[in-house]
């Protein structure tokens, strides 16, 4: 379609043609439930009603069996818990906060999970604060 051989990396050209990988699709749409059902879910903030830099994140339960924690209901707070900041204050405004995760994950076109858990510490480079 684009002319690029087999063995040439497709990464750059996501980011070009505007395109998210599979892994992100899937953090994309884990997060679009938490957005849509927030009613469901309680940050930091709400629970000890402390100002602290957390709160804007959601306490994971506590659990001991992997199974459980393979599940879409604690990964999708893991991975919201990994988001930036200036994305975490936007879930109250669902189109914001969808064109601000969309171009969080084209930016950095995450091939697996793990790799965006690991690059959960880079923060974006266009910060909306």
């Amino acid at each position: 379609m684009i002319g690029l051989s087999s063995r040439c990396s497709c990464r750059g050209l996501f980011k070009k043609i505007y395109i998210i990988p599979v892994p992100c699709e899937c953090i994309f749409s884990l997060m679009m439930f938490i957005v849509n059902n927030l009613q469901n879910f309680q940050t930091y903030f709400v629970i000890h009603g402390v100002n602290t830099r957390d709160k804007y994140q959601l306490p994971r339960p506590t659990v001991n069996l992997s199974c459980i924690k393979k599940r879409a209901f604690y990964s999708s707070i893991k991975i919201l818990n990994s988001l930036p900041t200036y994305i975490l204050k936007l879930k109250q405004k669902k189109p914001k906060f969808k064109v601000a995760l969309r171009e969080y994950l084209i930016a950095h076109t995450f091939y697996s999970l793990d790799e965006f858990l690991s690059n959960s510490q880079i923060t974006f480079p266009l910060q909306h604060q």
